[in-house]
């Protein structure tokens, strides 16, 4: 036990120095933790880990990943334009899938279908934890192409799931034809009863657990660990069982509490997965020939991911920008991919040699994704000329409608919100129709359809310079960003003003103090600062208040509740969506 308490101390503090200079080179620790492993690996007669003690690692890691993806399921993301996620999504893992089918067949030589299809499906999905960090990096999770990638990673995951279940009857001694309606129908027994459970019992559950951050953690442990297990006494895959587990955590209200209390040991989980599958590997003289192979598969993976999104950004008649962002951020193996390859590996589908290849490939799009997502911006400009065709036939603007609307000392509002239908109000009260931009084709649509407004919809991503130009933001009386988490799109607006010398006011609106500071200095003539304004207000609410006794604040709240009731009357159709 020494030995093995020695052996990953090192391993742990190894990949710790790794993981803090590729941070600084902006790299995932991903390769950081597979690196150490496999450098771990080349020392086995020092580096004594017990095979029990590497697949408990593995599997234990492999359940905890699959778990959070559970729990970080964005079901709003991909319903609100489901029709174009899944269009792209579907067709993302249809043409990668369909091209990675055509190099393991003509190229690799593969002819085992089983290892064909996965071999695909390897090439097929993209990192979750890249990609997220990545949009977050950014501040694009609202932006359109943040919108769509997280529903397109809700279509990846919902693919792993399935490949994983394919996985698991090819796995089975039972006969394929009926051991794979087995494998979903015992998935479909259990989506049912958890969606039992989060209806009926989860809530109040993990109500009582989140008094205590401690019983939180315990609860939510519990209840992930628990679920797999009574998966695999099933014999059911405990993996998919974890995943489906987070599914049913995803719609509780206290779901940032839990991936906040939970994170810590998912982190722990990916390491020691990771470690471990880089120690596992065993390369050998043979597997030197298969480097040209990873290059060939890394640069089909990122220079052919965004080649395929740009056409299916022309098939779906987006802009030009979206299109080559999300090819630009989703150019990457996943962790998911390693998760199928492992387990395909001890399965038998794939060979040493073959599982070493879908590793290193993933490690090769890590580092070269990651390197270019640092420049993703310039690469659009410098790719920007030979896109114009997909702007020609694009049609993501619905105005054709209000023609005689003059593109001039005109009046712009991006995002609606409760502060977007109070300026329009007061717009309207002043007989002026104001031009509202928003990413979200529901609340678009509702305002294109409905009659008796100022409010002229026009859908369109914020984050493009060409909807600015386009528009005339330079032209306009006044442009107000309602966007509480678009602070890189309204830095972007007031530089990009500034350098045409446009004296025209823009507002923009954030709730952080420091963000405030930070559009100040880019030129915004002002920030609506929620949090500030809310706070002067309640201080002046107060004040007239607090002195009243036990009549404070019984007035004001009934009026309080009246006037959200009329809102809510007023905008009845759209309220949910805001």
């Amino acid at each position: 036990m020494g030995n093995v308490i020695v052996s990953l101390g090192l391993m742990l503090g190894g990949a710790t120095l790794l993981a803090v200079v590729l941070r600084m080179l902006k790299q995932s620790n991903i390769i950081a933790f597979v690196g150490i492993g496999m450098l771990a690996g080349l020392f086995r007669d020092q580096f004594l880990l017990p095979e029990e003690l590497l697949e408990a690692f593995t599997e234990i890691g492999i359940i905890m990943l699959l778990f959070m993806a559970g729990l970080e399921v964005d079901i709003k993301s991909l319903l609100r334009r489901w029709k174009l996620v899944v269009i792209i999504g579907l067709g993302q893992v249809v043409l990668l899938t369909f091209f990675g089918l055509v190099i393991g067949l003509y190229y690799m030589g593969i002819e085992q279908p089983s290892t064909l299809i996965f071999f695909a499906l390897c090439l097929t999905l993209s990192s979750t934890i890249i990609v997220l960090g990545e949009l977050k990096e950014r501040k694009a999770m609202e932006s359109l192409h943040g919108q769509l990638v997280l529903g397109l990673m809700v279509i990846q995951d919902i693919m792993a799931v399935l490949a994983l279940s394919f996985l698991k009857s090819l796995a089975s001694d039972s006969p394929l034809l009926l051991e794979i309606p087995l494998i979903f129908l015992k998935m479909a027994v259990l989506i049912v009863i958890l969606a039992l459970l989060a209806r009926y019992a989860l809530s109040a559950v993990f109500r009582f657990f989140a008094r205590s951050s401690e019983m939180l953690f315990i609860g939510t442990l519990g209840y992930c660990m628990g679920i797999a297990g009574l998966c695999e006494l099933f014999h059911f895959s405990p993996e998919i069982g974890a995943f489906f587990a987070g599914v049913s955590l995803a719609f509780l209200p206290y779901r940032l509490e839990i991936e906040d209390k939970v994170e810590p040991l998912k982190a722990f989980g990916v390491i020691l997965f990771f470690i471990s599958l880089g120690y596992g590997l065993q390369f050998r003289q043979e597997m030197l020939g298969s480097i040209g192979d990873v290059i060939v598969l890394t640069a089909f993976v990122v220079l052919g991911t965004p080649v395929i999104m740009v056409a299916l950004g022309w098939l779906t008649r987006l802009k030009s920008r979206p299109a080559f962002m999300i090819g630009g951020i989703i150019n990457q193996i996943s962790e998911f991919s390693l998760i199928l390859a492992t387990l395909c590996f001890q399965a038998g589908i794939f060979d040493e040699t073959m599982f070493a290849l879908i590793t290193l490939t993933c490690l090769a799009t890590f580092f070269f994704s990651s390197l270019g997502h640092q420049y993703l911006e310039q690469f659009y400009r410098i790719s920007r000329p030979r896109l114009r065709f997909i702007d020609r036939h694009s049609a993501p603007y619905q105005i054709e409608a209000e023609r005689d609307f003059k593109f001039e000392d005109h009046v712009v509002i991006l995002s609606f919100n409760e502060i977007s239908q109070e300026i329009a109000d007061f717009y309207d009260g002043r007989g002026e129709r104001v031009l509202l931009i928003d990413i979200d084709p529901d609340i678009t649509h509702h305002f294109a359809k409905q009659e008796g407004h100022n409010i002229v919809p026009l859908y369109a991503d914020m984050d493009d310079p060409d909807v600015w130009s386009e528009f005339n933001f330079d032209k306009a009386k006044i442009v107000i960003s309602c966007l509480v988490r678009g602070q890189e799109a309204e830095i972007g607006i007031a530089r990009w003003l500034k350098e045409r010398n446009a004296d025209v006011p823009f507002i923009a609106t954030t709730d952080s103090h420091e963000e405030t500071l930070e559009l100040y200095e880019s030129g915004v003539r002002y920030v609506i600062q929620t949090e500030y304004l809310a706070a002067e207000s309640f201080r002046k609410l107060f004040a007239q208040e607090v002195e009243k006794g036990g009549e404070a604040f019984k007035a004001v709240g009934v009026a309080h509740h009246e006037k959200t009731k009329q809102l809510k009357q007023e905008i009845a159709p759209i309220f949910r969506l805001i």
